[in-house]
């Protein structure tokens, strides 16, 4: 799922943004409110010094997840809880915005920044332009831009994709310079505020893109904790770890600590649930998912018939955030995709193609472009089931660090990886070339490649990935909760509301807030299970 959650969370950002300009008040949002009122009433603190910044966000779930986590720190620090607004003030944002800072108001927020630079500000923005502007002379200076050992390239790089929905940066277009401004605005503004107010603690809904992830690097730099919450996780950003969702680089150790028959458990768990989603089953510990990638098998053969190696490409979005763990290979899957058409013209392998069956507007036509430059590439059928693939004889999968590294790694098939931050980089069932040379001698040889691959890691991996892992510390049961609701994407509307006051009670409330305590005294980087055990 991790490729997927910054792209959900803009999707949803623009769904309750509609439902906000568009909608009347709601009476799920009414009674949330009250509700807020009464439980958060003893929380309120007079120390008008110290802050904790929360994100604003429309999405109803991470709200809920916001009122909680906020309000523990608020009290932690004495300090007052301002909500920032990551635009700039006028009657459309004011208007935009009532409902939320309602809401937002309701547990305790007692003020909302908008991003408003001075003039000496805005200055300071064109300086910093004309400086930097001129040294940047490719995608990779774009990567490693920092400010001040303050690292925000890779946030600049992935919300001009996203922003404009490019596949890659030209830095020859008129609205990369709009997209460093934009930044640098965020820098700017941030750089003054944390210097000039008393911020205890930053609460940010992901750490991705220029928005959230600009203020979550000057924090952790200032040595400001960050967190990063919705209604699955929590995590503790700091130096150390600068990206949300990056628990699988502890996955080894985590995973001996647990007593042995938990362990057995687990891979036995884990191996039903692979047979699940290779059955064809829709959604298995994907919510967002819409689409198998393991439907029936049709009756056309898809791959040629040949001798020769027979190599998938599964692409991801293009314009998607490239760097939600780190830097990879290559800058971006553009990059990476035009890399491997290089290598299609110097070797002699059947060469595959294949989105995902959930892919979004916007790539198909850049795919389409690719195969026209690189011929030797076949696009096959989104709906083609990767059982049909393996069943006519492909023999290796590339990708960045797709979810493909686990489930071809399930069928007993090598997946090369083009990222050292893949999600499957402690485990040896797949590979993972450290530079591109490497990555390059790799594919030059894939006839000498060998892999022997442990199902057993495959299905440590999955247990710790999918199932050991913390959903439910907001709601009791969050995979019962998303079906009742109607699905993934409706937990961000007012609805959760409804569903999270109809199975309050106090003693939820305080098993919430005690975790939630116990975890930000640990200083740990995730929410582990052991921090609801100890509550619970």
């Amino acid at each position: 799922m991790f490729e997927r959650v910054q792209l959900d969370i803009k999707k949803a950002i623009r769904f309750t943004d509609r439902a906000i300009v568009n909608g009347r008040w709601d009476v799920n949002e009414k009674a949330f409110i009250e509700h807020n009122k009464k439980v958060w009433k003893n929380f309120q603190t007079q120390d008008q010094g110290r802050e904790i910044l929360l994100e604003s966000s429309a999405m109803a779930s991470s709200v809920i997840a916001f009122s909680y986590l906020a309000n523990v720190l608020a009290m932690m620090h004495g300090a007052q809880i301002i909500a920032y607004i990551a635009r700039s003030k006028t009657i459309k944002t004011r208007i935009e915005n009532r409902k939320i800072n309602k809401i937002y108001r309701s547990f305790n927020i007692s003020d909302f920044i908008y991003h408003d630079l001075s003039m000496s500000q805005l200055e300071n923005v064109e300086k910093l332009i004309e400086t930097i502007f001129p040294r940047i002379k490719t995608k990779r200076d774009v990567e490693n831009l920092r400010l001040q050992d303050v690292w925000i390239g890779d946030l600049l790089y992935d919300s001009h994709c996203m922003n404009y929905k490019l596949p890659t940066i030209d830095l020859e277009d008129s609205r990369f310079r709009v997209s460093l401004k934009n930044a640098l605005c965020s820098y700017v503004f941030w750089r003054d505020y944390l210097d000039a107010h008393q911020v205890r603690a930053v609460v940010v809904s992901h750490t991705v893109y220029v928005q959230s992830g600009v203020i979550t690097r000057l924090a952790i730099h200032k040595d400001i904790p960050v967190y990063q919450i919705n209604a699955t996780h929590l995590h503790h950003l700091t130096k150390k770890n600068l990206w949300a969702y990056d628990e699988f680089l502890y996955y080894p150790e985590l995973f001996r600590e647990l007593p042995e028959e938990e362990r057995a458990r687990g891979l036995s768990e884990a191996k039903a649930r692979l047979r699940k989603r290779f059955s064809g089953k829709v959604g298995v510990d994907m919510h967002y998912s819409k689409k198998s990638a393991y439907g029936p098998i049709k009756k056309d053969r898809v791959l040629k018939k040949s001798t020769r190696i027979k190599i998938l490409v599964a692409t991801h979005c293009f314009f998607d955030s490239p760097h939600p763990y780190g830097l990879n290979l290559f800058p971006d899957f553009y990059e990476w995709l035009y890399f491997l058409g290089e290598i299609s013209e110097q070797t002699d392998y059947d060469w595959y193609i294949k989105t995902h069956p959930d892919f979004l507007p916007g790539n198909i036509p850049i795919i389409e472009e690719f195969i026209r430059n690189y011929p030797k590439f076949t696009m096959i059928p989104f709906e083609t089931s990767h059982l049909q693939l393996k069943e006519e004889g492909i023999d290796f999968g590339l990708s960045v660090y797709g979810t493909i590294g686990l489930e071809y790694a399930a069928l007993g098939i090598p997946v090369v990886n083009a990222s050292q931050c893949n999600p499957r980089i402690r485990y040896n069932f797949n590979i993972h070339p450290r530079t591109i040379e490497e990555y390059r001698q790799i594919l030059m040889t894939l006839s000498e490649q060998k892999l022997e691959i442990d199902l057993n890691e495959v299905y440590e991996y999955y247990f710790m990935a999918f199932i050991h892992k913390v959903k439910d510390w907001l709601f009791e049961d969050y995979d019962d909760f998303i079906r009742e609701i109607g699905g993934y994407y409706r937990q961000f509307d007012p609805v959760s509301y409804a569903k999270f006051l109809d199975r309050f009670s106090d003693l939820r409330h305080n098993q919430i807030l005690a975790s939630l305590r116990s975890f930000v005294e640990s200083g740990e980087y995730h929410l582990r299970r052991k921090f609801l055990e100890t509550n619970w």
